[in-house]
């Protein structure tokens, strides 16, 4: 099926019923005189005429649910002078609307086993064990004796509950490349209003192209204030205002020397080294920190509101959708770059209730860890520590929900139903390495976001060993990560072409759980 369920239901009506009326209408009020005259002399016409004289609804009924040619179908009452075009529409819409549903449903079924995403959820089922799958990070009070909580365990199965799911950002809910050329064009009109004018909007990324393949990790470990252009910590954040400072600085530069060279009566070319030094020195005292971080947050602002306007159709819907399915679930966004749902204030703000940050929660660690090859890895390893955060603020969220609603309810009943109940974690994200590859390792069900093509990701092409035209990445560092994504590969528990299969998704991997157990 080319469309999720919720289109392709009204569009296949609008097909196959608007199609009918289209055929009905034309042989009606264009060609039925003509036809009548041809069959004036047929009794089987006027046997047709009488019966649709006595009964018009249930005999045009009739006529729609005969083993007929659909042509036949449409164009045969047409040519009934007795029968009025109202009650051929109401038995078109009785005979086409469920059977519209019935063939979309069918169509929506067949398609999702075709493109592996029940299968991929059941094989994961057997792949790995159920407590992995969904690992405990809560556990709830045991009650009587050892021996008793024991027999208990063995008697009785745990439910599985949707207590966690996080979300990647990046072309996941909205396409990545639109949002960063419209940010860099953001960065381009603030560089303008404060007079440096002419810089385009692909500067700052090629500048941060630069920058990032002349740092090592040597220069990182040994970076202090004293030079702006070598960042402490390489994320995307401290290589863009590194690159906006560089910008500032190359402009000013060129300015100075212009106006030397004018008043020197000379070129700029035929400068000294020394007189050279001095403008660069010039230039990197007269770019101040705070203009520069200016700079930066109208290009992350606009990093924000291009994403709400690009957020892919049916994200909202899909995340309201998963909350009804698992009320009290807690949402949460795991990224490492800049973006944050937060402030995205008028979309996915009310639906997210946490977000962590590669870049803005790495002082939650005692000293930065990078992303490194999944097989030399382990569930301590470094890779792992931005979802054991987000687990551990998922968990206590949850928790803190769970005490709201046990001292509302008045019911026993319901407190002791959270005793049989196993609390579960879906990570989804597009990335092979570091979504899947990251989150598998703290015991998280992982979804891989790999869309249909009209979703435009461009984050994956990295996989096929093309470089986006948005990333900074060296050759070496999209080798590496190419490398930890085919690590990923057998990490992946389901995997999804459209969003709207989500939260049917998450149901099997739930519901697998359960059987497996």
């Amino acid at each position: 099926m080319a469309f999720p369920i919720h289109k392709s239901i009204p569009l296949s009506a609008i097909g196959k019923i608007g199609g009918a009326f289209f055929q009905y209408a034309l042989a009606k009020y264009f060609f039925s005189e003509y036809a009548r005259k041809k069959l004036k002399d047929n009794e089987w016409i006027d046997k047709i005429n009488d019966s649709f004289q006595t009964n018009p609804y249930k005999v045009a009924l009739i006529w729609r649910f005969s083993p007929l040619p659909e042509f036949v179908k449409n164009i045969g009452p047409a040519l009934v002078p007795t029968l009025k075009t109202r009650y051929q529409v109401l038995a078109t819409l009785t005979h086409g609307l469920p059977f519209t549903v019935l063939w979309s449903c069918i169509g929506n079924e067949a398609a999702m086993v075709a493109r592996g995403v029940t299968s991929n959820a059941a094989a994961a089922v057997h792949r790995r064990d159920s407590s992995d799958l969904c690992q405990a990070l809560y556990s709830t009070s045991t009650k009587g004796t050892e021996a008793s909580t024991s027999s208990a365990t063995t008697s009785k199965k745990k439910k599985k509950r949707l207590g966690l799911i996080t979300f990647d950002l990046d072309d996941t809910l909205y396409p990545i490349a639109p949002v960063i050329d419209e940010a860099n064009t953001a960065f381009s009109t603030a560089m303008s209003n404060f007079g440096y004018v002419d810089i385009q909007p692909s500067d700052i990324v090629e500048t941060g192209k630069k920058i990032r393949a002349q740092i090592s990790p040597k220069d990182v470990d040994s970076s202090s204030d004293s030079d702006p252009l070598k960042p402490k910590t390489v994320n995307h954040k401290e290589i863009r205002m590194a690159a906006i400072r560089k910008e500032m600085e190359q402009f000013i530069l060129k300015t100075k020397l212009k106006q030397t060279a004018a008043d020197w009566a000379t070129e700029v070319e035929s400068m000294s080294s020394p007189v050279l030094k001095s403008a660069e020195k010039w230039a990197r005292t007269t770019v101040h920190s705070s203009v520069v971080q200016a700079v930066y947050n109208a290009w992350e602002m606009e990093r924000h509101h291009a994403a709400e306007r690009h957020l892919f159709p049916e994200a909202i819907t899909t995340i309201k959708r998963i909350q009804e399915d698992h009320p009290n679930v807690i949402i949460g966004a795991v990224t490492d770059g800049s973006a944050n749902p937060m402030l995205m204030v008028f979309s996915l703000m009310p639906l997210f209730d946490f977000s962590v940050s590669w870049e803005d929660d790495v002082d939650k660690v005692l000293q930065m860890e990078q992303f490194q090859e999944l097989s030399a890895v382990d569930e301590s390893d470094a890779l792992s520590w931005i979802y054991r955060l987000a687990a551990e603020r998922g968990r206590e969220m949850s928790q803190l929900t769970d005490e709201i609603k046990k001292k509302s309810s008045s019911s026993d009943e319901s407190l002791s139903e959270e005793d049989d109940v196993e609390w579960c974690w879906v990570h989804v994200g597009d990335d092979l390495a570091y979504d899947v590859g990251g989150a598998a390792t703290t015991g998280a069900k992982t979804v891989l976001v790999e869309l249909a093509p009209e979703y435009g990701q461009t984050a994956r092409l990295r996989m096929e060993g093309k470089k986006p035209s948005w990333s900074t990445e060296t050759d070496e560092q999209m080798a590496n990560h190419q490398k930890m994504s085919m690590n990923a590969l057998d990490k992946v528990d389901a995997k999804i072409t459209h969003l709207s299969q989500l939260p049917e998704v998450i149901n099997e991997l739930l519901k697998g759980g359960d059987e497996e157990e």
